[in-house]
């Protein structure tokens, strides 16, 4: 088709909402209108809700049925008559351009890029970006167990994005905020294809361009200044594109043949990479900044198409902002009725034009609606022993049992690190925290093991010293560390530390524990924590100094610092760690004492513990002990590291019931008093099979619920229990020999604790 002008051009517009999360349809109409006066302009859009439709720069609106409702075939139809008829299309919504690629049968005049390059430039992998310079930051599907999931957000400091497929994304903390994030991401997409991304912490960037039949005619660059809270771009400034990246971009463009617009968005680490998040098939919202600094992107592809010749496009500024503004209503397109705002609205509000319900029909269509199995792995085989020999099936329940092999295992790798330390001037410790498990068999292990037992009270101290640990191998820390009145211990503890100023200046005062060593715990500089003396200002730092030189002449000086691993993640623990010893070093010289023994507590997630901080042992003491030229002993505290493995919760189906979401919902007769930790982390689930043999329970949209008449009763989600559960069925649940046993309660028993009534 040969060129025409601009009254004659015609160019449809979709995805026209203009809000918050404003879709790119507004901003490409306006930058055609500039280089197009008087050709005409078709808002399109599937809600009229869609606040774009209402603007002047559209000369005609075409609202369509939403998507839940549309004959996908007949709106096919009508965008090929559309397209015959000679106008061109804009796409505006990411999954509008997937469609229209897969099934226009003459897609030339509907600039979007064919489903080829659509699949090398999706989510997750972006292979294409192979060809750039920038690399995709790690990920996972969530088709992984919640086990290995879990250890991928611990491995980046829970620092990642749950993320879809096409839209949306949610930042995610901890292990709550995973399963919120999964759960309404399954539901509001409709989809199972998620995944999990690290975080990248540096500057937002994007690139847009434009191409036509694999050539790039412009590209822009544009460095976010201010974003709303969804993370879109409010305000910025465009410049020109590094050749570095353009002339690799414009490679890639010729070989994936690529026809529309599009937008790579990356961050820019403080170290200079770049990071590429997204590959979007289709022009940014911020598309009309472009235009005010000389770049008219989608003015370049009509002229490409053959379809007019635009006006210049001036240079106005490189930089720009965006404003909230009125516009009179449509009276052909009056609003809705007023509704209430509820949840469900807020939500819906987010995507107006429907791209939810695409999402749906696409996977009605060819995508997959199936839940994700996630396998499991089977148990370890001291735990399969220990299983074995437990008489699940014939025992009464809920019932805690002690796992005895899988529990000499733990304790047993305690006693061979120890062991394998080389003779040296700083003597290696652990410390068991009884508050974590004070079982029986559990302290006998950890005192075999030549662990010392760290306790946090008087009533804690008489436990350990009851199991056989002498006072020289007690550690005494927490903010109620006296609690109950008396002191129990009949000799001198290994180490006590003050968990604030004022315990330790009542120490001072009034006498302190008889300890080899005394110290104060440590408040870490970038985490807001209860406990232990901070460190944020000079005036807490002098304050922490004066208190340590009030100390008796013979007194050694110690110093404690705890902030959980598996809340950080190991590899952020051990940045704070280094900074801790740098703050002991600033305090000794500061104090003028030596500082003779650092703890630096515990949290450790088991697998955590095992890979990541064994085997740094040696570099840390090393590295404490060039910090601190007099240190004798360098003590770690791994409780739930030691205990979390040792227990397991047998537990009997009550209860069969199918879910609202197509799923199974076992009712059993253990709940979260006998669990209280299973919102927090993944706790492993298994059941015997008809050989008898132990194998892990998958992944999938079955869960577990207690007993108790409580909505948070929810001991497993995102299960698959296996076919055919019916009542009487036994099941055990892992990982629950930590805070699982020492937290559990009495509700929903029918009893109070003795000291209540």
């Amino acid at each position: 088709m040969g060129p025409t002008t601009d009254q004659s051009l015609t160019c449809y517009v979709s995805g026209v909402h203009s809000g918050p999360n404003p879709s790119p349809g507004l901003g490409v109409a306006r930058s055609l209108r500039q280089a197009f006066p008087h050709a005409r302009l078709v808002a399109v859009d599937y809600s009229v809700e869609s606040s774009g439709l209402h603007t002047d720069v559209f000369d005609d609106v075409w609202v369509q049925r939403p998507w839940k409702e549309m004959r996908l075939p007949v709106y096919q139809a009508a965008i090929q008559e559309v397209l015959d008829g000679g106008a061109l299309w804009f796409p505006g919504q990411d999954l509008e351009v997937e469609w229209l690629a897969g099934c226009l049968r003459d897609p030339s005049r509907a600039l979007l890029p064919g489903s080829e390059a659509l699949r090398r430039v999706g989510k997750p992998d972006i292979r294409a970006a192979e060809r750039l310079p920038v690399t995709v930051p790690e990920y996972v599907g969530i088709e992984r167990s919640d086990w290995d999931l879990h250890a991928f957000c611990r491995e980046h400091g829970w620092r990642v994005w749950m993320k879809g497929p096409n839209y949306e994304a949610m930042r995610v903390r901890d292990w709550p905020s995973f399963r919120h994030a999964r759960s309404f991401m399954q539901e509001l997409w409709g989809t199972e294809q998620l995944f999990v991304q690290r975080h990248v912490t540096g500057t937002e960037e994007s690139v847009a361009f434009c191409a036509y039949q694999g050539e790039m005619l412009d590209c822009v660059h544009l460095r976010k200044h201010t974003q709303t809270v969804e993370g879109k771009t409010w305000a910025g400034a465009v410049t020109e594109v590094e050749p570095s990246f353009a002339e690799p971009l414009r490679a890639l463009v010729a070989e994936l043949n690529w026809t529309g617009g599009g937008e790579l968005e990356y961050v820019r680490a403080p170290d200079g990479t770049m990071h590429l998040i997204d590959w979007n098939p289709r022009f940014p919202a911020w598309i009309h900044a472009a235009s005010f600094a000389g770049h008219n992107l989608p003015a370049l592809l009509v002229q490409a198409a053959g379809a007019g010749t635009p006006a210049a496009s001036p240079y106005l500024t490189n930089q720009f902002t965006r404003v909230v503004m009125e516009v009179p209503v449509r009276p052909t397109h009056p609003l809705p009725p007023v509704r209430e705002a509820n949840d469900e609205w807020r939500v819906g509000s987010k995507h107006p034009s429907g791209m939810t319900e695409l999402a749906r029909r696409l996977g009605e269509n060819g995508g997959s609606d199936e839940p994700v199995q996630r396998h499991a792995a089977p148990p370890a085989p001291a735990l399969q022993r220990d299983l074995d020999d437990a008489g699940v099936q014939e025992m009464e329940t809920p019932r805690r049992m002690i796992l005895p092999r899988t529990a000499r295992d733990r304790f047993a790798q305690v006693e061979a690190v120890l062991a394998a330390q080389p003779g040296g001037p700083v003597e290696l410790g652990f410390g068991y925290s009884v508050k974590t498990n004070p079982h029986p068999t559990l302290l006998s292990l950890a005192d075999g093991a030549g662990m010392f037992a760290e306790v946090i009270s008087a009533a804690e101290m008489r436990r350990a010293l009851a199991h056989g640990f002498p006072a020289e191998r007690i550690i005494l820390n927490g903010p109620a560390s006296q609690w109950p009145a008396g002191d129990p211990a009949d000799g001198e503890l290994m180490a006590a530390f003050a968990d604030s100023p004022q315990a330790f200046e009542r120490w001072m005062c009034h006498g302190p524990p008889a300890a080899r060593y005394l110290g104060i715990r440590l408040r870490p500089v970038n985490f807001d924590s209860r406990f232990g003396s901070g460190l944020k200002s000079v005036e807490r730092f002098a304050e922490i100094v004066k208190l340590l030189k009030a100390m008796p002449g013979g007194q050694e000086m110690g110093l404690h610092f705890h902030f959980a691993s598996d809340v950080l993640g190991p590899a952020r623990w051990r940045e704070v760690f280094e900074g801790v010893v740098q703050w002991a070093s600033a305090i000794e010289q500061s104090v003028g004492r030596p500082v003779k023994v650092l703890d630096m507590g515990g949290g450790f997630f088991p697998d955590d513990f095992d890979s990541e901080l064994v085997p740094r042992l040696g570099e840390m003491t090393a590295a404490a002990r060039a910090a601190l030229p007099e240190l004798e002993r360098f003590f770690l505290e791994p409780g739930k590291a030691m205990a979390q493995p040792t227990m397991a919760l047998a537990t009997t189906v009550l209860e069969v019931r199918k879910s609202r979401k197509g799923g199974v919902e076992a009712v059993v007769d253990a709940a979260i008093s006998d669990l209280p930790m299973a919102p927090f982390y993944p706790h492993r689930v298994y059941r015997q099979n008809r050989r008898g043999e132990w194998e892990g329970v998958g992944g999938g949209r079955d869960r577990l619920v207690g007993r108790i008449c409580m909505e948070t009763d929810i001991l497993a989600s995102d299960l698959a229990l296996p076919e055919g559960i019916r009542e009487g069925d036994r099941l055990v649940i892992g990982d629950a020999g930590a805070y699982d046993a020492s937290m559990a309660y009495n509700f929903g028993r029918g009893i109070l604790d003795d000291a209540c009534c």
